[in-house]
């Protein structure tokens, strides 16, 4: 499976558990955040001005662990 920026935040926190970890070192506290459950991840990333670029990869990098 591949991370898109497209996906909604939510779905790709249920595929992997760990993927937490990675959004909290982006800055985004997504566990528990009523947007993570309406927001795709380039629209989380946009809003808090994070890099979407090495967020996608960070996230790939770990699914493929």
């Amino acid at each position: 499976m591949i991370v898109t920026e497209n996906m909604k935040v939510c779905d790709v926190l249920e595929v992997d558990d760990n993927l937490e970890g990675i959004f909290m070192k982006h800055g985004l506290n997504c566990v528990g955040c009523p947007g993570a459950n309406q927001e795709t991840i380039i629209e989380a990333a946009e809003g808090h001005e994070i890099d979407l670029e090495t967020l996608l990869e960070d996230i790939n990098k770990a699914l493929l662990k």
